[in-house]
């Protein structure tokens, strides 16, 4: 270690342990926590966040910390309430429902949940309809407008620059290069997305009525009236008062008293917890990130996240948007959970629009050895489709939520052709030279030849029959019907895919340690996040770009690696006006900026590895 380093975190622990000297608040006869939701919820662990965070980010959260913090104030006979903020919280249908669910259960036991809004739209009332009492701010607006669907096609921007794209598909409703070929939705693609939102849709009227105690038809009644005004949404009993924010905290006290105390976190048993109003925030970050790792010491299960686009190598940060599920990383994390003696069962969750075909199937193995020793329980997040379907089948249970967005069973390959871009519009001309039948194969110069084209199909129709097979020997006698009727790149919701035996039940990921304990007897375990989340150094030396033993680590070497080996792309990334309107186009669009950059990705591994299992479509639903 450096010699700054050294003297650095000196220092922090100084300060750290001063810090435990400050004069304490004197107790309060109740406690009231208080539950903040603004911004992303994360699936996996992510430490990137919480040092972004620490810098003026905003505070990020793991779903399961959420969830953990909601039962944990359940249990605690100190906590008499919650009072829940939601500001502009990002987070998928079927995330919104574990957390409204562990609300159900906090009520359950007799305590209460208040909520108040600045503003509500729809996932963020759909969360607030768990509570006991929603108080929106006067002159605001709910905002539950019903759902919108967006789907963006290239191919008139192709066009316009003399670029052609040559692409394939294995099933009709496998539409996940339909973006480059057409300008609309294919009647598949048309049908698959009506399908799906219809599902959504009438999951998300199903919790509006049932936490408002309302009739479904007048649900739709008021979705159909809105956005509606403060006043309005309170006489149509969707809110129970309008106020200020300071009506709303004089209102937790005249129900628990004036000395009640407000806690805004609770102890959790892991991962790095941080108070963002305290002071001494940073510093508590760096002790905690000191402390010796917890390596399996009594009987747990393993927690292993697939998280992100699914590629070949170790997890990292996508150039293109969002995380990135590598192979090595996840083969290696089901290894040493296979191995661990103290390891007892293994919940996988998998929240991934899919990816590289040879590294779900990679992942496919890992968790199918892994299963063959110790059980393996799947929970499904927002999305499992297509290589995220894949990764989730050898589960000896698979949970998911009703919303949850899943199936998508078939492969796509393809390419872009640049020569009239080239030719035509840059005056750049290009001669080839081949050594072998296939080596043109990828070549954005021109169409596959008849050769090609019928080596591709062949290589695409044996990739697409792998994955049924796949299916057929996790899933067996479970898939109720003919297993091809359901796939061709269908899209199902995870109540759809119950009734169909393509998942086994209705759950989040707390009902899936919770079935997984039960399962093999474990009353008191711990729960071992695979791969483990980094400690201080392990970040220090990613920071300072030294290299690390461990072969499923995270490292900016392998984006920086990416990068250089994209040439088109990277230069689309480093481009300094792009670079510049980039926080512009994020701001004003980010789910389509999400989308775009996704596409994009495809692109990058269809060119290296050929075909892919991904979604059928990058679709904004909001």
């Amino acid at each position: 270690m450096s010699r700054w380093v050294r003297r650095y975190v000196s220092w922090t622990l100084l300060i750290v342990g001063a810090s435990f000297l400050l004069p304490q608040t004197a107790l309060a006869d109740k406690k009231v926590l208080r539950v903040r939701f603004d911004g992303p919820v994360l699936e996996a662990p992510d430490e990137n966040a919480q040092l972004f965070a620490i810098f003026g980010g905003g505070e990020a959260k793991t779903l399961r910390k959420w969830v953990r913090m909601i039962e944990k104030a359940a249990a605690d006979d100190e906590i008499a309430g919650i009072a829940m903020i939601i500001e502009q919280p990002e987070f998928g249908f079927a995330q919104m429902e574990e957390v409204a669910r562990a609300l159900r259960a906090f009520r359950d036991t007799g305590k209460k949940v208040y909520v108040y809004m600045d503003h509500a739209g729809n996932g963020s009332y759909a969360l607030a309809c768990a509570a006991d009492h929603i108080t929106l701010a006067q002159y605001s607006v709910l905002g539950i407008v019903g759902l919108h669907a967006e789907a963006s096609y290239y191919k008139g921007l192709l066009d316009k620059i003399g670029v052609l794209a040559d692409m394939m598909h294995c099933g009709a409703y496998k539409s996940a290069l339909e973006p480059f070929t057409r300008t609309e939705p294919s009647p598949e693609a048309a049908e698959n997305i009506n399908w799906l939102l219809d599902g959504i849709y009438e999951r998300w009227i199903e919790m509006m009525a049932q936490g408002r105690g309302l009739p479904v038809g007048e649900i739709k009644a008021l979705v159909d009236r809105a956005p509606l005004e403060a006043d309005d949404a309170l006489e149509a009993k969707l809110v129970d008062k309008v106020g200020s924010f300071a009506d709303f905290k004089q209102m937790i006290h005249k129900e628990y008293g004036k000395d009640v105390e407000v806690v805004k976190k609770l102890e959790d048993d892991g991962g790095l917890e941080l108070d963002f109003e305290n002071p001494f925030a940073i510093f508590q970050l760096f002790a905690e990130m000191m402390e010796e790792r917890s390596e399996p010491a009594k009987p747990g299960i393993a927690l292993i996240y697939i998280d992100g686009m699914i590629v070949v190598g170790k997890n990292d940060s996508s150039p293109f948007g969002g995380g990135m599920a590598g192979s090595t990383t996840i083969r290696a994390a089901f290894e040493k959970a296979r191995e661990d003696d103290n390891i007892k069962a293994v919940v996988v969750r998998v929240d991934s629009p899919g990816g590289s075909a040879l590294a779900s199937d990679i992942m496919w193995m890992a968790a199918t050895r892994c299963a063959e020793e110790k059980p393996v329980v799947v929970s499904m997040g927002n999305v499992a489709g297509s290589g995220g379907y894949y990764v989730a089948i050898p589960g000896d249970q698979i949970f998911a939520e009703e919303t949850t967005i899943t199936a998508s069973i078939g492969v796509v390959g393809g390419k872009l052709i640049w020569n009239e871009l080239m030719e035509d519009k840059l005056g750049i001309t290009t001669t080839e030279f081949d050594r072998g039948k296939h080596a043109g194969l990828m070549s954005m110069n021109r169409l596959w030849s008849d050769n090609e084209r019928e080596w591709m199909t062949k290589y695409m129709n044996s990739v697409y029959v792998q994955f049924k097979d796949r299916i057929k020997q996790s899933r067996g006698d479970r898939i109720k019907g003919n297993l091809e009727d359901m796939a061709g790149g269908r899209v199902y919701t995870g109540r759809q895919a119950l009734e169909l035996g393509l998942v086994d039940r209705i759950g989040g990921l707390s009902d899936a340690i919770e079935y997984t304990t039960k399962k093999i007897g474990l009353d008191e375990y711990e729960v071992y996040v695979l791969p483990e989340p980094k400690d201080f150094m392990d970040i220090l030396a990613m920071l300072m770009e030294q290299e690390t033993e461990d072969e499923w680590e995270i490292s900016l070497h392998q984006v920086r690696a990416l990068s250089a080996r994209e040439g088109t792309l990277a230069s689309f990334a480093s481009d300094p006006l792009l670079r510049a309107a980039s926080p512009l186009l994020h701001g004003l669009a980010p789910r389509q900026m999400h989308n775009i950059l996704r596409s994009l990705h495809k692109l990058v591994t269809l060119n290296e590895e050929h075909v892919g299992c991904y979604m059928p479509f990058e679709l904004t639903i909001r």
